[in-house]
C-alpha cells in the first residue's frame, strides 16, 4: 500500500524540539529504504523468549519511500556483546567489524585503564549481519508496541477471593506488533511467531528456517505492507462501525491491562484515538486470525499536545467480592499544560440493548495537576510500577481465607509509583497511583485506584523524553527494579533506584537516544527479587543481562550491560555494543 490519507499536520523531529521542514509527500516512484540497516529508529521490542530485536525505523528526512520493520538476531547480538566486554579484538568479531578495533587502547579483559566499551574500544558492527527481515511501512513511525503474552492479560471479572484461580489463558503461538505512523496517520501493525526460553536460532538459520524472525503484514512485490495493515486511514475497513478515520499526528500508543484496546495520542491536536486491538485472554490463533486491529472512536477536547499514555494498573485483588470492576483507563501525558488526564474506556455506548452492535468509546474524565516543580509543563514519557503491590502480596503468609483476603486486598491496595519525564523543568517526577479515601458508614474506606499524586521532582539534564521501568542484576545476582529516564537533548540515560529514591548513575550515549527496549522479564519476579536465571540456551549469560537503546539522530543501537553480579563489573551500566554504523543526518 502506498501513503494513503495526505500529509501530516506540520512535521517536528518527534515533538524532540529539533526542527524540520515540513509539507506533504506520498511515495511517489521514490527509492525504497534500506533494508539492511537502522534509519532513524524511533521505537525497538524485544520478542517474548529473547532471540528477535524488533526495531521500527521512520525514514524521517524523506530519503526514500517509506520507513522500515525489522528483525535482527538477538541471540547473535548478545553473543558479540558478551565477545566484546571479555576482549574487543576477538577474532571472532573481525567479520562484522565496520572497522578494526584499536588496540593501542583496548589492551586486555576490562580493567583499570581500558577505554570504556562503546567508545574506542567496541567500534561498531555493521548491522547486515544481524538482519533477518525488513518490511516496509509508511514514513514517520513514532513508537513500536509488543502484544502482551496471553497469559499475562488481565480479565475484566471480579474476584470472588484471593486464592480464586483464573481459567488458562488461550494457547497462541503468534504476536502483534504495533506502530503509529504519522505519514499517512493509520495504526500499522504486523504478525510475528512467538519464540520462548526453549527456543533459539541456530547459526545460519534465516526468516524460512526460525518463524520468529519473519515479519508478516501482506507485503506486496516491492516488500510493502499492505492496506489491511495498515488501519485507520479508511472509514470502511473491517469493524469500524462509526466509519471514522485517524485524526493527525499520531504519537504515544499504548495497550490495555487486559490486551483488548490500544490509545493512541496525536500531538498536535486535542483528540486521542481507540483502536480494538483483536487480542484477547480467551482467543487462540484462529480467533486471531478473524480479529484484525480496528479503529473505533476518538475522543475529543484533551489538552492539545498529547504524547505519553499508559494504562493505569487495576489490581482486582483490591476488588474482593464486588460485582464489577473499575472499567479500564489510562493516563495521557501533555506538551502544552501542567497536567496528567484520565481517559475512561466504556464498553459499548448503546446503552445495552442486545441487538444493537457493541461500540467501545473513551471519555475524558479527570485531570491531575503537575505542581511538584516550577513550571510542570512539557511532560512527555508516562510509567506506573505496580511492584509494592506485588511484593506485599509476595509477603502474605495467612492461611484462613477471610484473613488472607483481607490482607491481600490492603497490599492490592498499596498505591504503585508513577513517573514521568518532564521537559519544564527537566526532571523526573515521582507520584503515586491509588489512595483510600475516607471511611464510610460501613466502616469501609472509599478506594481510588485512578487518583494521581505528584510528590517528588528529581532534576534531570535537558531533553527528557521517555522513561522505563525494567530491572537491573544486582551483586547478589537478583532482579532489582530501576527508572531508565532517556534525555534527548543531552545524550544520556539517567538510572534511578525507586526503592532509595536516589539516582544510581548517569549512562553517558550517543546522540539522539530516544527508544528502549530489554531483555524479558516478568515484573511479578522482579517484585519478589527473583535471582535471574541461567539462560539454558547460552550457559555463560543470564537470561535478563541487557538494555537496548536506539539513536534517533545517528541511526544506530547501543547495548548495555545491566549485570553488576559478573566478576569484573566494569561493564555495568555502560555501553558494551554498536549495531550498527553512526551516521550523521544528510545536511547536517
Amino acid at each position: 500500500m502506498g501513503f494513503l490519507g495526505g500529509c501530516p499536520r506540520g512535521v517536528a523531529l518527534l515533538a524532540l524540539a529539533v526542527a524540520a521542514s515540513g509539507g506533504c509527500y506520498d511515495t511517489g516512484d521514490g527509492s525504497a529504504p534500506p533494508s539492511d540497516r537502522l534509519y532513524f529508529p524511533v521505537g525497538l521490542q524485544v520478542s517474548h523468549g529473547g532471540t528477535v530485536l524488533y526495531a521500527v525505523n521512520s525514514d524521517f528526512d524523506l530519503q526514500y519511500n517509506g520507513g522500515t520493520l525489522q528483525a535482527y538476531d538477538l541471540r547473535l547480538i548478545r553473543q558479540h556483546a558478551l565477545l566484546t566486554i571479555a576482549n574487543p579484538a576477538d577474532p571472532a568479531l573481525l567479520p562484522v567489524l565496520v572497522r578494526p578495533p584499536n588496540a593501542n587502547a583496548c589492551p586486555g579483559p576490562p580493567e583499570p585503564g581500558r577505554q570504556p566499551l562503546g567508545e574506542t574500544c567496541a567500534p561498531p558492527v555493521r548491522a547486515q549481519a544481524y538482519i533477518r527481515d525488513s518490511v516496509i511501512i509508511g514514513a514517520f513511525a513514532t513508537e513500536l508496541l509488543l502484544s502482551p503474552l496471553t497469559k499475562d492479560l488481565v480479565p475484566q471479572t471480579p474476584k470472588l477471593h484471593a486464592n480464586e484461580e483464573l481459567p488458562p489463558a488461550a494457547q497462541t503461538s503468534v504476536d502483534r506488533l504495533f506502530a503509529p505512523v504519522r505519514g499517512n496517520a493509520t495504526l500499522t501493525w504486523a504478525t510475528i511467531a512467538r519464540d520462548d526460553f526453549t527456543s533459539a536460532p541456530a547459526q545460519g538459520d534465516t526468516k524460512a528456517t526460525y518463524a520468529p524472525f519473519r515479519i508478516q503484514c501482506g507485503q506486496d512485490a516491492g516488500n510493502r505492507c499492505d492496506g489491511l495493515h495498515a488501519v485507520g486511514d479508511d472509514p470502511n475497513e473491517q469493524n469500524n462501525t462509526r466509519r471514522i478515520t485517524l485524526p493527525g499526528e499520531p504519537f504515544g500508543a499504548t495497550i490495555s491491562e487486559d490486551g483488548t484496546a490500544l490509545v493512541m495520542t496525536h500531538q498536535n491536536d486535542t483528540k486521542t484515538s481507540l483502536f480494538l486491538t483483536g487480542l484477547a485472554r480467551d482467543k487462540n490463533d484462529a480467533d486471531l486470525a478473524q480479529s484484525p486491529p480496528s479503529l473505533q472512536f476518538v475522543v475529543d477536547s484533551l489538552p492539545v499536545g498529547g504524547v505519553g499514555i499508559t494504562p493505569v494498573p487495576h489490581d482486582r485483588d483490591a476488588f474482593l467480592g464486588v460485582t464489577a470492576l473499575p472499567r479500564p483507563a489510562f493516563f495521557q501525558t501533555s506538551r502544552s499544560i501542567p497536567q496528567v488526564s484520565l481517559l475512561r474506556q466504556y464498553a459499548d455506548d448503546t446503552g445495552g440493548v442486545a441487538a444493537s452492535t457493541p461500540r467501545p468509546f473513551l471519555d475524558f474524565e479527570s485531570a491531575f495537576p503537575i505542581s511538584a516543580s516550577a513550571n510542570g509543563a512539557d511532560s512527555r514519557g508516562i510509567v506506573v510500577d505496580p511492584t509494592p503491590r506485588l511484593a506485599c502480596k509476595a509477603k502474605v503468609t495467612a492461611t484462613d481465607e477471610a484473613t488472607r483476603d483481607r490482607e491481600i486486598a490492603a497490599c492490592a491496595r498499596k498505591p504503585a509509583r508513577a513517573f514521568i519525564a518532564n521537559r519544564s523543568p527537566a526532571a523526573l517526577l515521582v507520584g503515586e497511583v491509588g489512595a483510600n479515601g475516607p471511611v464510610g458508614l460501613d466502616g469501609v474506606a472509599t478506594y481510588d485506584p485512578d487518583r494521581l499524586r505528584i510528590h517528588t521532582s528529581v532534576p534531570l539534564s535537558a531533553g527528557p523524553s521517555k522513561v522505563y521501568i525494567a530491572p537491573i542484576v544486582d551483586k547478589d545476582g537478583a532482579y532489582a527494579l530501576r527508572v531508565f529516564a532517556v534525555c534527548f537533548d543531552s545524550a544520556t540515560v539517567f538510572v534511578y533506584d525507586p526503592d532509595a529514591g536516589v539516582l544510581e548513575n548517569v549512562i553517558r550515549v550517543g546522540v539522539g537516544p530516544f527508544s528502549m527496549a530489554f531483555d524479558p522479564f516478568d515484573l511479578d519476579e522482579v517484585a519478589r527479587h527473583v535471582q535471574v536465571p541461567i539462560d539454558a540456551r547460552d550457559q555463560n549469560v543470564r537470561r535478563y543481562r541487557f538494555a537496548y537503546l536506539a539513536s534517533f539522530t545517528q541511526s544506530y543501537v547501543q547495548v548495555i550491560d545491566l549485570d553488576n553480579a559478573v566478576p569484573s563489573t566494569a561493564t555495568f551500566e555502560r555501553v558494551v555494543f554498536t549495531l550498527g554504523e553512526p551516521t550523521n543526518p544528510k545536511g547536517s
